[in-house]
C-alpha cells in the first residue's frame, strides 16, 4: 500500500521563519508515515523564464515549473503565473497546481500570511494552514520600496484583490487556521470575523537548543533574524547599545541572519561601536545554539514579529528577552517572568538592558522563568498534538 501524500503550499525554500516552520511540518508528517510533497510560486525576480509578464504574453509562452529535492530529499515544485506583476495572480489554481493538489491525500499551507492556502480555498477543498501573520502586517515594509507606478498598481488593483483573496482564505468553510502566536490569531480573527481554529506555536527541539551555563558571557547580548529588513529595525537596537556604552558598561552585541556580514559597517563606524559588534551570516541550529548560549540577554528591536522563532531558541537555552511591543513576542514575554517589554525607543531600551545585566539576580531568575515557559508552551510534543487533532479534523 502507498503513503499517503500531503501537498504543503509554501513560499520558495531558503533561510528563515517559514521555512523553519516548513520543516517542522514535514518532520510531524513524516512521524506519521505520510509522505511530505512540497509546491511554492517561484518568484519572477529569481526564475524569470518560469511566469509570463504582461510583454511575454503575445509570444504564446505558458507558465513553467521546475523540480528539485527539498527538506530532506522530497518532492518540491517551484511554479510559475501568468501576469506576475499582479501579486494576486501568484496562487491561483491553475492546471500545474490542480494537477498536483489531485495527486495528494492532504493538503496544507505553512506560510508568513495566508495567501499560499488560496488554491485549496479556491478549489473549496479540506485545509489546513499554519499562518505567521496579517497579509498586510507580512508586506507593509516591502511596498514602501516600490517605484512609484508600482505603488499606484499596488493600491489601486493588487492591495484590493489580495485583501478579498486573504478573507477568502481565512472564512473558506472547509479550511482550518492555526496562527503561530496568539498576536496572530487575535489579528487574523478581526480580518475574518471569526475566531481562528488553534495556535501553534513553533516548537524548539531541546536537544540542540538547552543551557550551557559554561559559554554564558555577562553583558553579551543578541539578536537573530534577517535584521536588513526594516521590521527588525535594527537601528534601534543599535542606539539602544550605544547609549549603554556611554554609560560606561561592557556590552557587546552579537547578531545572526544576514549573508552580507559587512552591511553594518558604516552605521556601526559612524555610532563609535567598532569591536563592540559581532555579525554572524544565517547560521546552523547547532551554531546558532553556541551562540544564543553564550549571551546575557536576547533583544527584540522589531516594530511587527508574527513570532521571533530565534527568541524561543534563546529562552531554551536559558536567555531572557527584551522586546519591543510588536506582536507575536508579547505572547512570551512577561515583565518580571521572562523578560522585559519596552517601549520602541532607545533610551527604554538601553535602560531594560542595563538593568537586567547589572543584576545577576535578577537575570537569573528571568533565565528560570524563560526556561520554564517553553518547556510548558513550546516543547515538540505540545506541537505534535496541536498537529494531529486539527489534521484530524
Amino acid at each position: 500500500m502507498s503513503r499517503r501524500r500531503a501537498l504543503i503550499s509554501t513560499i520558495e525554500p531558503v533561510d528563515g521563519g517559514v521555512p523553519a516552520m516548513t520543516a517542522c511540518v514535514a518532520r510531524m508528517l513524516e512521524e506519521l508515515g505520510v509522505e511530505p510533497v512540497f509546491a511554492w510560486y517561484a518568484p519572477w525576480s529569481t526564475h524569470p523564464k518560469l511566469s509570463v509578464p504582461l510583454h511575454a504574453v503575445p509570444s504564446g509562452r505558458r507558465p513553467g515549473q521546475m523540480q528539485r529535492r527539498v527538506y530532506g530529499d522530497h518532492e518540491g515544485h517551484g511554479l510559475g503565473a501568468w501576469l506576475p506583476e499582479l501579486e494576486f495572480t501568484h496562487y491561483l489554481p491553475r492546471r500545474a497546481w490542480r494537477q498536483l493538489i489531485a495527486s495528494c491525500d492532504l493538503h496544507l499551507s505553512v506560510t508568513g500570511n495566508p495567501l499560499c492556502a488560496t488554491p485549496f480555498a479556491r478549489l473549496g477543498i479540506p485545509f489546513l494552514a499554519w499562518v505567521a501573520t496579517p497579509w498586510q502586517d507580512d508586506r507593509v515594509d516591502r511596498v514602501k520600496r516600490f517605484s512609484r507606478p508600482r505603488r499606484l498598481l499596488d493600491r489601486s488593483l493588487n492591495a484590493p484583490v489580495l485583501r478579498r483573496l486573504e478573507r477568502q482564505v481565512l472564512q473558506a468553510p472547509r479550511g482550518r487556521i492555526l496562527a503561530l502566536s496568539g498576536y496572530t490569531a487575535k489579528a487574523l480573527a478581526s480580518i475574518a470575523h471569526r475566531p481562528m481554529d488553534g495556535v501553534m506555536r513553533m516548537p524548539v527541539n531541546p536537544a540542540i537548543f538547552h543551557p550551557a551555563p559554561e559559554r554564558l558571557v555577562p553583558w553579551r547580548i543578541g539578536f537573530a533574524g534577517r535584521y536588513a529588513d526594516p521590521r527588525k529595525q535594527i537601528t534601534l537596537l543599535l542606539e539602544a547599545v550605544a547609549r549603554v556604552v556611554a554609560q560606561g558598561h561592557p556590552v557587546q552585541l552579537v547578531l545572526a541572519g544576514e549573508q552580507d556580514v559587512h552591511r553594518l559597517e558604516g552605521p556601526l563606524a559612524a555610532m563609535g561601536l567598532e569591536g563592540r559588534v559581532q555579525c554572524h551570516p544565517c547560521l546552523g541550529p547547532s551554531a546558532l545554539a553556541e551562540v544564543l548560549q553564550g549571551l546575557d540577554l536576547f533583544v527584540i528591536p522589531s516594530h511587527q514579529e508574527g513570532l521571533c522563532i530565534a527568541a524561543l531558541e534563546a529562552m531554551a537555552c536559558g536567555v531572557p528577552v527584551v522586546s519591543t511591543r510588536c506582536g507575536g513576542p508579547e505572547d512570551y514575554v512577561i515583565d518580571g517572568g521572562t523578560g522585559q517589554l519596552v517601549a520602541s525607543e532607545p533610551t527604554a531600551m538601553a535602560a531594560a538592558i542595563a538593568a537586567i545585566c547589572a543584576d545577576r539576580g535578577l537575570r537569573q531568575r528571568l533565565s528560570a522563568g524563560a526556561l520554564a515557559w517553553v518547556r510548558e508552551q513550546a516543547s515538540p510534543e505540545a506541537a505534535r498534538r496541536t498537529f494531529l487533532a486539527h489534521l484530524e479534523a
